[in-house]
C-alpha cells in the first residue's frame, strides 16, 4: 500500500500541470463469504470504471468472528462479465471455451490485513469480482452445537483518471508538438473497417524519434498484450494499422524518447467497408470472387445481419437470421467459398451474462459432395473483428466442421458467462479432397461458389438448460445479479456435473439409501412393544417416525430417490415425528394420570410443531421439548417418592432398564451431534436411527392391566419376571409403593 501511495503522489506530481485528472474511489459494502461447493457459494461484486483511466486498484479486506482463526480468502475479478474459474482442479465440460481476457487473481486471509490488485490502463466499464473462502471439511456442524464462525469481505476500488486526450475525428490531419508523450482517441463508426496512423514531416534530422501504442476500446499499455505499437526511430514506415472497435472509442498514444520537443504531422485515416467498394468499383477490380491468399480479401466480407429474440427464460436468447417475406426465419446460410463471411451479435451487461453462449455450425445435409468435402470455420472474437491474417483463430475462439463423418458436421462451442459487448463469428468455408481426411491438406477449388450451413446462436441457463445425470441447473441472484450455475451430487464436479475423478460408485450411493432407510426399520420393535404395552398413542408415533424417515430419506438420496411428496413436506414430518417420539416416551415413562396425560400430549404436539417449523435444524427445537419432557418426569418421580416414602425407581429398574436406555439415546446423540461427517453420513446417521429406536425397548414402563375376574384380589394376580420381555422390578409385593411398575396377568 505505501509503493501504491508513493507511486499515485508521484503520478499526480508528473501531471500536475494537468488540472482536469483526478483520483476517484468506489467503495462497495461488506459481504459475508460462504465455503466455496459450487458456484451458488460466491459473492459477487460489481464496480464501473469510466473511460480513460490510467491506473486502478481493487482493495480487499477481510474479517472474521474473533473467536476463530483467520480464514483463507480467494477473490478472482474478472472485465465484462463474471469470472469463469476452475476450482477443485475440476474440468469443463466438452466444447467450453474458458480462455479469459483480463483475469486476476488473489488469495487473502481474514485478519483485517489489505489486499489490493494493481490494473494499469484497465478497460472502462463493468468489473466483476467473484469471492468466497477456500474450506475444505467435510464435517457437519450441527446448528447450535457450535458457534459459528464467520467471515466478511469489503471491497474499494481506487482509480486515476486523465482527461488530457486530444479528441481526433476518424479522417484526421494535423500538426503536433509532443515533449514526453499525448494521448488520443477517435470514434469508430458503424461499418469502419481499418484505420491508419501515420506521421510526416517530422522536424528530427533522420527517422521519428516516436512510438505509437495503439488499443481498441482501452488506453494503450507497453505491457498489454492486446496494444499494439511501432517504434518511428527503428522503422522505415512510420505508420500503424489497426482494427477499430466499431461504435466506440480507440486510443492511441505518441511517446518521444528524445530530450527536446518532436515536431510532426498526424494523419487518420479511417476506411469503412462502403469506400473500398466505391474505390474497387472505380478500378474496375471484380468485388466478389476474391481470393482467400489475396491480401485485398480483407476488404468487406459479406456481413450477415441478425436479428435478436429474447426468451421469456431468464438468461436465454437466441438470434436469427433476419425473416423472409412469409415472415418465416430462414434455416440455411449461404457463405461464400472464395472469402470470408462475417456476422455479429451483442450480449447485453447484467441480463445476459449469467449464462452460457452456444454457437452451432453445422453443414447442410443436402449439399452434392460427389467431387469434394468440406470444410466449414468459425472464429469467435469479443469486441474486435477477427484479423484477416490470424488464419489460426489464435486470439479467438475456434470451432470446425467438416464432412469426413455425420459425427463431424456439426460442431458446437460454449462460452460460459460471456463478457457483455458486441462478439463478431467470422466463418469460412474450405474444399479438400473426398478421399482424405486431413483437412489441412490437399486443398481443391470448391464445385459451388457457395456452402450452406446451419448456424445458430443462443444463451442457454448451465450447459443448454442442464447439468448432465448427476448435477441440476439453478439460478441466483448475489449482490441483485443474475447468473445460473450446475449443483452436482454424488462426487461430481465440474462446470456442467461432467468431471467424474471423485465420482462416488453406485454401489456405494446404493448402500447409503439403503442404510438410512432400511435403519428405520429398528423401529419395528419398538411399535410392537408399545402396542403390547397398550401404550398405542406411543406406538402409532413410532410407526409414524419410522415411516417418514424412511420415505424422507429415499427422498434425500442423491441418485437412487424416490419422493412420495415434496422434499421439504418429508423433511418437516422427520423432524417432527423424531422429536414427538422423545416427547411421548418420556411422558409415558412419567407416568402421569390419564386426564394430564392427555393434556400433556396435545399441548407438546403444538409446541414441537411450532418449534420445528420455526427452526427445524436448530438445536433448541431438540432441547426444550426434552428439557420440559424431563422435568415433567423428575417431578413425577419426586411425587412419587415423597408420597410412598421411598425411592423411586428402583435400583433394578436403574440398572436393567434406565441406565442401558440412556446410554444408547445418549449415544446415539453423541455420535450425531459431533461425528458426522460428508463421507460417513450414512453410517452415521443410521446408528442414530438405530441407538434411538433401541433405546425405546429399555426407557418404555410396563402398561397398566386388569386382573380378570373381579372378585380376586389385587394381591392374587401374577407378575412378569425380569427375565421375560419388558423391565420391572419383580421383587416387590403387589401393594408395594412399586406396584405400578408391574404388569398383572393371569
Amino acid at each position: 500500500m505505501i509503493i501504491l501511495k508513493i507511486w499515485l503522489l508521484f503520478f499526480l506530481l508528473f501531471n500536475r500541470e494537468v488540472n482536469s485528472d483526478s483520483l476517484d474511489t468506489q467503495i462497495l459494502e461488506a459481504r459475508q463469504l460462504f465455503p466455496f461447493r459450487s458456484y451458488k457459494d460466491v459473492q459477487l461484486f460489481h464496480y464501473t470504471i469510466p473511460a480513460q483511466v490510467t491506473f486502478a486498484t481493487f482493495q480487499y479486506k477481510a474479517n472474521g468472528s474473533f473467536h476463530c482463526p483467520s480464514k483463507t480468502i480467494a477473490v478472482y475479478l474478472q472485465y465484462g462479465s463474471y469470472p469463469v474459474m476452475s476450482i477443485q482442479n475440476s474440468s469443463y465440460p466438452d466444447f467450453f471455451a474458458v480462455n479469459r481476457l483480463f483475469l486476476h487473481e488473489i488469495t487473502l486471509q481474514s485478519d483485517f490485513v489489505p489486499v489490493a490488485i494493481n490494473i494499469s490502463n484497465p478497460l472502462p466499464g463493468n468489473w466483476y469480482a467473484a469471492a468466497f473462502l477456500i474450506d475444505n471439511s467435510d464435517r457437519i456442524a450441527q446448528k447450535g452445537l457450535y458457534t459459528p464462525c464467520l467471515s466478511w469481505l469489503s471491497s474499494s476500488m481506487k482509480y486515476f483518471a486523465v482527461h488530457h486526450v486530444v479528441n481526433l475525428g476518424h479522417d484526421t490531419e494535423i500538426s503536433q508538438t509532443v515533449l514526453v508523450n499525448q494521448l488520443y482517441r477517435f470514434f469508430a463508426p458503424d461499418n469502419s473497417w481499418i484505420t491508419k496512423i501515420y506521421l510526416t514531416d517530422c522536424t528530427t534530422k533522420g527517422k521519428c524519434p516516436v512510438v505509437i501504442r495503439a488499443r481498441q476500446i482501452g488506453l494503450p499499455s507497453a505491457n498489454d498484450s492486446n496494444t499494439i505499437s511501432v517504434d518511428c526511430e527503428f522503422s522505415d514506415d512510420c505508420s500503424l494499422k489497426i482494427i477499430p472497435a466499431n461504435n466506440n472509442w480507440n486510443y492511441f498514444s505518441i511517446e518521444n524518447s528524445m530530450s527536446h520537443i518532436v515536431l510532426f504531422n498526424l494523419n487518420i485515416k479511417t476506411e469503412s467497408c462502403s469506400d473500398l467498394l466505391i474505390e474497387r468499383g472505380m478500378r474496375g477490380l471484380p468485388m466478389d470472387n476474391i481470393s482467400l491468399n489475396n491480401a485485398s480479401s480483407t476488404l468487406c466480407w459479406p456481413d450477415i445481419p441478425l436479428i435478436r429474440i429474447s426468451l421469456p427464460t431468464n438468461l436465454a436468447f437466441e438470434y436469427n437470421l433476419p425473416p423472409e417475406q412469409n415472415d418465416a426465419y430462414p434455416f440455411i446460410l449461404n457463405i461464400s467459398n472464395a472469402k470470408y463471411t462475417l456476422t455479429s451479435f451483442e450480449v447485453l451487461p447484467t441480463v445476459d451474462i449469467g449464462g452460457t453462449l452456444v454457437l452451432e455450425v453445422a453443414v447442410s445435409p443436402f449439399m452434392n459432395l460427389s467431387q469434394n468435402n468440406v470444410s466449414v470455420s468459425g472464429c469467435l472474437s469479443y469486441a474486435i473483428r477477427p484479423d484477416t491474417e490470424d488464419v489460426n483463430c489464435s486470439n479467438g475462439r475456434l470451432l470446425t466442421a467438416n464432412t469426413t463423418s455425420w459425427e463431424n458436421r456439426l460442431a458446437t462451442l460454449y462460452v460460459p458467462y460471456p463478457e457483455a459487448g458486441i462478439w463478431y463469428f467470422r466463418l469460412e468455408a474450405r474444399c479438400y479432397d473426398s478421399n482424405l481426411t486431413n483437412t489441412s491438406l490437399h486443398l481443391i477449388p470448391c464445385e459451388l461458389p457457395k456452402t450452406p450451413i446451419f448456424l445458430r446462436i443462443r444463451s442457454t441457463p448451465c450447459v443448454s438448460g442442464h447439468c448432465g445425470k448427476y448435477g441440476t441447473c439453478f439460478q441466483y441472484v448475489s449482490g441483485g445479479l443474475i447468473f445460473s450455475t450446475c449443483n452436482c451430487i454424488a462426487g461430481w464436479k465440474g462446470w456442467g456435473c461432467t468431471d467424474g475423478s471423485t465420482a462416488r460408485p453406485e454401489s456405494e450411493l446404493m448402500l447409503d439409501v439403503l442404510l438410512l432407510t432400511l435403519s428405520n426399520l429398528l423401529f419395528l420393535p419398538a411399535v410392537i412393544l408399545s402396542a403390547y404395552r397398550k401404550y398405542f398413542t406411543e406406538a402409532f408415533v413410532y410407526f409414524a417416525t419410522m415411516t417418514s424417515s424412511a420415505f424422507y430419506h429415499a427422498c434425500d438420496a442423491e441418485v437412487y430417490s424416490f419422493c412420495l411428496i415434496r422434499l421439504n413436506v418429508l423433511q418437516f414430518c422427520d423432524f417432527y415425528l423424531a422429536i414427538l417420539s422423545i416427547w411421548v416416551t418420556i411422558i409415558a415413562m412419567a407416568k402421569l394420570p390419564n386426564s394430564f396425560q392427555s393434556f400433556v400430549h396435545m399441548a407438546g404436539a403444538v409446541g414441537v410443531a411450532l418449534g420445528v417449523e420455526y427452526d427445524r435444524t436448530g438445536l433448541w427445537v431438540f432441547v426444550l421439548p426434552t428439557g420440559i419432557g424431563l422435568a415433567i418426569l423428575l417431578t413425577s418421580w419426586v411425587t412419587r417418592c415423597y408420597k410412598k416414602h421411598l425411592c423411586y425407581p428402583t435400583r433394578r429398574i436403574w440398572l436393567y432398564c434406565l441406565l442401558p436406555g440412556a446410554l444408547l439415546a445418549l449415544s446415539g446423540l453423541i455420535i450425531y451431534a459431533f461425528f458426522e461427517t460428508k463421507d460417513n453420513y450414512s453410517y452415521v446417521h443410521s446408528a442414530w436411527h438405530a441407538t434411538i429406536a433401541l433405546s425405546v425397548l429399555f426407557l418404555l414402563p410396563k402398561g397398566k392391566s386388569k386382573c380378570k375376574g373381579s372378585p380376586e384380589p389385587a394381591s392374587s394376580c401374577s407378575y412378569i419376571r425380569v427375565g421375560e420381555i419388558g423391565c420391572h422390578d419383580a421383587s416387590q409385593p403387589v401393594g408395594t409403593p412399586y406396584a405400578h411398575l408391574l404388569t398383572p396377568t393371569p
